[in-house]
């Protein structure tokens, strides 16, 4: 059984898409209690997916959404605000990323929460923060890549910017929300209190940046965009090998240069004066490539792999998700979990190995309104309340969510 640390943690999920959700999810498969929070067109992210499992639910949505239960509420009718209210007065977390001024629309923006529930830890997932000129501006994944730097940096040498072919922004953002929501409950418990927390996508984005903002500050150049070739290290990229797959290699150090020599049986070349520290070899880059790209082109990865794996040179293939999972050793150290769903074999976990264990799936990715009836009678509403919500269309099932 995995240790569930935050199981006396309860979390409002009021989150669509990815960044809120995988926050969210983070916290559940931590064991807190995790309810999300969702009307009746439901989270946009459930039909955004080309793989559809049972359904509207596809796979996007189930690898977010797991360890969660879900109580479907049209926040905008006065009793479903009421309902919402007391779930915000029992709870220790809310986690919202909607456009900055909708949670104050919705009449639940800090100040009245934090009046409902003064310890409650308030979290919120915006494009460009809560305040400010650009606060208001549409903003996503892909906007947010192209405004902090990131497609700026991705790309082949002269040619034109790249987008990260997945959420990497999103995945950030939602990161650095759990570091603060574990950051305001442990505050809580030396007496703070609650805390008002704002993650912008603009700020995650650059955080990871931050080596690359500072040589840029520094100096005032911006960073070329380099394709798969380290500009301060040779050899350092991308080579093809004869069966077609790609090998990712990057020598460190001078000595590292005179194993790699040796494992290519090129041990004259280690001597070459053009090639003899890493200066040099970046200076003559070309020259270099000239040498070892036929090479690694005249023989397959796994050679290639053995020999520099046995000298101690960083190195490895350039994987697509079919290789990873074909490769059992591999498998047998990452965090792949039973996401419970049909024809779903396996989703990843957080990648943190607990006392020898990663989190596991307690429950699936919820349907629409799956456990409304369960949380109302758990937050003390009376059966016929709860009767009297669902035939007014205040609260939603599976059976009655459209």
């Amino acid at each position: 059984m995995q240790e569930r640390i935050l199981s006396k943690i309860t979390v409002i999920d009021m989150t669509e898409g990815v960044a809120g959700p995988y926050a969210a999810m983070a916290l559940s498969d931590m064991g807190a209690n995790v309810i999300k929070v969702e009307r009746a067109a439901g989270d946009w992210s459930r039909p955004t997916d080309h793989v559809n499992v049972d359904g509207e639910e596809n796979a996007n949505f189930i690898a977010l959404n797991r360890n969660k239960r879900d109580i479907g509420l049209d926040v905008s009718h006065v009793t479903g605000k009421r309902i919402l209210e007391r779930l915000i007065a029992r709870s220790d977390v809310l986690i919202s990323n909607y456009r900055p001024g909708v949670m104050a629309k919705l009449g639940f923006d800090y100040d009245r929460c934090q009046a409902l529930n003064e310890s409650l830890v308030y979290c919120t997932i915006s494009g460009f923060g809560q305040d400010g000129s650009y606060a208001q501006n549409p903003a996503s994944d892909t906007i947010i890549q192209a405004m902090s730097g990131v497609m700026g940096l991705v790309g082949e040498v002269g040619g034109p910017p790249l987008r990260v072919g997945f959420p990497l922004i999103d995945m950030a953002a939602a990161n650095s929300a759990v570091q603060a929501v574990l950051l305001a409950l442990y505050g809580r418990l030396s007496g703070r209190g609650g805390a008002n927390i704002d993650i912008s996508l603009m700020a995650a984005a650059l955080a990871m940046m931050s080596g690359s903002y500072t040589r840029f500050s520094a100096s005032g150049k911006q960073a070329a965009r380099q394709g798969n070739q380290n500009t301060n290290l040779a050899p350092a990229g991308a080579f093809k090998t004869s069966d077609g797959r790609y090998l990712s290699i990057a020598v460190l150090r001078d000595e590292h240069w005179v194993k790699f020599c040796a494992a290519l049986e090129l041990g004259e070349l280690a001597k070459d004066p053009r090639f003899v520290t890493n200066a040099l070899r970046v200076e003559n880059r070309a020259a270099l490539d000239d040498v070892i790209v036929p090479m690694f082109a005249a023989q397959p990865a796994v050679v290639w792999l053995d020999r520099l794996r046995a000298a101690d040179i960083l190195c490895g293939p350039i994987n697509a998700f079919a290789d990873i999972a074909a490769d059992a050793p591999l498998n047998a150290e990452l965090p792949l979990v039973d996401p419970l769903a049909p024809n779903v074999p396996h989703a990843v976990a957080l990648p943190i190995r607990f006392n020898g264990r990663y989190a596991e799936t307690v429950r699936p990715a919820p349907a629409k309104g799956e456990h409304t009836a369960e949380i109302l009678a758990e937050f003390g509403f009376e059966a016929d309340e709860i009767e009297k919500y669902f035939d007014e269309g205040i609260v939603f099932s599976p059976k009655n969510a459209d």
